[in-house]
């Protein structure tokens, strides 16, 4: 069984710590230089939530927190495939930051995106080869592994970026992905991916103390695209690594690991394909721009950004909690049953909006005009 010994216990600390305090002496600098620079997000009265000029270069300090003490902390030994992981997100950090500037058509996103994905699967050779009888898929060949994990990797990131939509709400869910995959590596023994998930994590809450609302800074493509990626390239690390192990601590089976690991990200990640799906039904374009989020759902209900975070958050633990108990399941099972609970919650969502938009309506509808709409 995987012990967590005081000597690694100081340094997840300290790595995680002096990430936080790279972060945070980073941020208010960011700001400083965006006011002087007039580098804002814009408020748009429409899509954007926010009403005030607010800067969104806070992804840059998340990058230099995480990257730089990662690379401090992390053995090169034992985890040699560290330069490819910065390579990907070198590349979607510069796109993120571009787009934060100046704007970046979506499609140049998307081909930025595969690329990182295809560095992670081709050269650092961290692929999802095994779904362990989902859908009756075991082992998979080499070409269908590529083709899932870039895919894979891909959504996810999308996913993050797309719920970076209110104050707080990327930076929570990410919390908790990666104190998660920090704790499952470490237990394990993992040192270096765990060193990883705590640099990260670090970051984001040094990040997240100026982002909670009202907001100081938005953390932007350049954060929100970084922080998915990474999610998505831990979770498949500990899908390949944990398996191996004789005895693993948290995780019953391989299968177990693979559930636990998607469940971290299954409400951003959900909530990205229902968009998606509703978008393409309706003949737009999948990344076309609109308020049919969560977030946007609970915004209409009357919900502050701090409720939100706090209700979007506890359903991603439930959810969690759910995979952790269910893990004994056949996958067949356990996953569909996971995927029921977050629709189920969904609709609950969708109904009450639904109700309180129509009774608002009413309300706000004249006489005359309501009885030409009951006829």
């Amino acid at each position: 069984m995987g012990t967590l010994g005081l000597n690694k216990l100081i340094l997840y600390s300290g790595d995680t710590i002096l990430s936080l305090l790279l972060c945070m002496s980073a941020i208010p600098r960011i700001i400083y230089i965006s006011k002087k620079k007039k580098i804002f997000d814009l408020p748009d009265n429409e899509r954007k939530i926010h009403t005030e000029v607010v800067p969104n270069l806070g992804g840059i300090a998340i990058f230099l927190g995480f990257s730089v003490i990662a690379s401090i902390f992390i053995n090169p030994a034992e985890f040699p495939k560290w330069n490819y992981i910065v390579a990907a997100i070198l590349i979607l950090f510069v796109t993120g930051v571009k787009d934060d500037l100046i704007n970046v058509n979506p499609s140049k996103k998307f081909i930025a995106q595969l690329a990182a994905s295809a560095i992670i699967a081709l050269l650092a050779d961290f692929r999802l080869d095994n779904l362990y009888g989902f859908m009756g898929i075991n082992e998979m060949p080499y070409i269908p592994s590529l083709l899932v994990t870039i895919i894979g990797c891909t959504f996810v990131s999308n996913a993050f970026n797309l719920i970076d939509g209110i104050d707080g709400l990327a930076g929570t869910i990410a919390l908790v992905c990666t104190f998660f995959l920090g704790l499952a590596f470490a237990v394990n023994n993992l040192y270096s991916p765990a060193i990883i998930s705590f640099a990260l994590m670090g970051a984001i809450i040094a990040f997240l103390k100026f982002n909670y609302a009202p907001a100081r800074i938005f953390m932007g493509d350049s954060g929100s695209l970084v922080i998915g990626f990474v999610i998505a390239v831990l979770a498949i690390i500990l899908t390949d690594n944990v398996r191996q192990l004789e005895t693993n601590v948290l995780f019953h089976s391989p299968k177990g690991v693979l559930l636990v690991a998607l469940s971290l990200f299954f409400i951003p990640v959900f909530d990205t394909f229902r968009v998606f799906i509703t978008r393409i039904a309706n003949g737009k374009s999948p990344f076309a721009a609109d308020r049919s989020h969560l977030h946007h759902y609970l915004l209409d209900l009357g919900f502050s950004h701090s409720k939100i975070v706090v209700t979007l958050t506890s359903a991603n633990l439930i959810i969690i909690l759910i995979a952790f108990l269910v893990q004994d399941l056949p996958i067949n099972l356990s996953f569909p049953l996971i995927t029921l609970c977050t629709f189920a919650l969904f609709c609950v969502l969708y109904f009450i909006r639904k109700n309180k938009l129509n009774c608002s309506e009413d309300v706000n509808t004249p006489p005359s005009t309501k009885s030409k709409l009951i006829l």
